[in-house]
């Protein structure tokens, strides 16, 4: 596999890595328990410091530098880098499984040397983002036209955007495959709230909602603190002097909060601002990235876990939350609401309508009968994702762009 943009064991919601880094590693492991042999090549970390680390007794992550800083022109040099090391050490793959957009690029440049068909997952689309009030990349538009083109397969995880590749893309419909993303529900499962938040050291008596991702204008961050502010102008309306200033809290996990440049971050010092112009400081907490294993106590802990992105692919922060039996509100866009069937196994609202979104946490935090449902439904629903199944429909799914017999060496 090809992980040019970021490598799958930089931490979660960190830089560029968010569910592109779950969904390469839990399916590698699992084709690995199957007895696949899979190398995935990314960039390394550090510049001049190559390496290789076993994740899996059959799966390789394989660092190569990259110094330059045009990404574009970088995925040449990469590509040169990665057949100078696959012809020094004699190997032979069966297919090439490349991940955003940049992956492909370096995987059509490989593939005209080896020989190896080559599928591709986006995970994003610059149209889809377009549509959505993105930025109008032509330069991207044109190298995703041609990287539909040239592959010999897609791999999509909705029926959605399997359409929006025949749409905008004009792809062919025989060079697609839907391969949904699943959840490990040994780690992501209901633990009992009280004894999350003990674990936690969040109080009893505090409404939290909940946000996990990367901090970014497209994860639509201020929806939620502008939703936050009108929450809380309900709560004083109706209980006027007994309202305390701790009711409802926003916890954020996502960013690197140790880190110098985090307040530095354009998206942080705006999200800064305008909780500091709502006088919300006390009820938002930016608490960092956490590690993957730890999430399930943050999601049982919470009362409501928010998504309110305006584009998501996927959306596996739901799912995994509905694993762990929470109560999820989401913007209705992309896997989003592929995920969620509203009012069945979460709530939706329109992205971007802060107001619509105060109400929908309004009635999770209210509407015990309602609430109970939804979690119960969300638990049950995604047990019918899980990575064992999805790694046989991906397997499947490579048997039908290339031959394969017995055990397959993937890059």
């Amino acid at each position: 596999m090809i992980s040019y943009w970021s490598c799958p064991l930089t931490r979660v919601g960190v830089l560029s890595a968010g569910g592109m880094s779950i969904y390469i590693l839990n399916f590698v492991n699992k084709l690995g328990e199957m007895g696949h042999i899979i190398d995935i090549y990314a960039r390394s970390h550090k510049e001049e410091d190559e390496s290789i680390v076993k994740v899996h007794k059959n799966v390789r992550i394989i660092h190569l530098c990259s110094a330059s800083k045009d990404l574009y022109k970088d995925t040449h040099e990469f590509s040169q880098k990665l057949y100078s090391f696959i012809r020094k050490n004699s190997l032979k793959y069966d297919i090439i499984h490349s991940h955003y957009f940049y992956s492909a690029l370096v995987g059509l440049n490989l593939k005209g040397k080896i020989q190896i068909p080559i599928v591709h997952t986006f995970h994003s689309l610059a149209i889809a983002k377009r549509k959505l009030g993105g930025v109008n990349d032509q330069k991207r538009i044109a190298k995703e036209k041609f990287i539909v083109k040239e592959v010999d397969g897609l791999i999509v995880s909705t029926t959605l955007e399997k359409n929006d590749l025949l749409e905008d893309y004009h792809a062919e419909a025989k060079k697609i495959a839907i391969v949904s993303p699943g959840v490990n529900q040994k780690v992501f499962r209901e633990i009992r709230k009280d004894k999350a938040r003990k674990k936690l050291g969040f109080p009893d008596r505090c409404k939290f909602l909940l946000f996990v991702g990367r901090i970014d204008p497209i994860k639509s961050i201020e929806t939620l603190i502008l939703a936050l502010d009108i929450l809380i102008r309900k709560y004083k309306s109706k209980e006027k002097h007994n309202y305390k200033s701790d009711k409802l809290q926003v916890v954020l996990i996502g960013g690197d909060v140790t880190s110098r440049a985090f307040r530095k971050n354009k998206e942080v010092q705006r999200i800064m601002s305008l909780i500091e112009e709502k006088n919300l400081e006390c009820c938002v907490k930016f608490i960092g990235s956490k590690p993957h294993n730890e999430l399930p106590y943050y999601y049982s802990a919470a009362d409501v876990v928010v998504l309110p992105s305006v584009y998501e692919s996927f959306g596996l922060v739901i799912l995994e939350a509905m694993a762990c039996g929470s109560l999820v509100v989401a913007s209705r866009v992309g896997g989003l609401k592929y995920l969620i069937k509203d009012k069945e196994n979460g709530l939706l609202f329109e992205s971007g309508n802060s107001l619509e979104l105060s109400e929908k946490i309004w009635i999770g935090l209210h509407n015990r009968y309602l609430r109970n449902q939804l979690k119960n439904n969300a638990g049950k629903y995604s047990h019918t994702l899980n990575w064992d199944k999805q790694a046989k429909i991906l397997l499947q799914a490579y048997s039908s762009f290339v031959p394969l017999s017995g055990a397959s060496a993937v890059a």
